[in-house]
């Protein structure tokens, strides 16, 4: 694929908020295939007929969706470290 053929991780900001309530662009992942640590937002995401996260080291898929009538499939691969504040009781 020619490098105009992608954007950055950045651009599935709407997307990611969507299917998980959060903004996630900041979120590291570590790349099972290449053990790179990357945060989402520079991850490579391509479309076409749904979207694909790839890591920027070494082009794994890091997060596929696919919209079908009225829902998202979604498959994650690799470590995602998520931090949630918990809220006072």
């Amino acid at each position: 694929m020619t490098e105009e053929a992608w954007l950055d991780g950045n651009a599935v900001a709407g997307l990611m908020t969507e299917l998980f309530g959060a903004e996630l662009t900041g979120v590291m992942r570590g790349c099972p295939s290449c053990g790179t640590w990357s945060a989402i937002g520079s991850h490579r995401l391509y479309r076409g007929a749904g979207v694909v996260l790839r890591c920027p080291g070494c082009g794994a898929a890091a997060m596929r969706v696919a919209t079908l009538a009225g829902r998202h499939l979604v498959r994650l691969s690799g470590t995602w470290q998520l931090e949630a504040a918990v809220p006072e009781p």
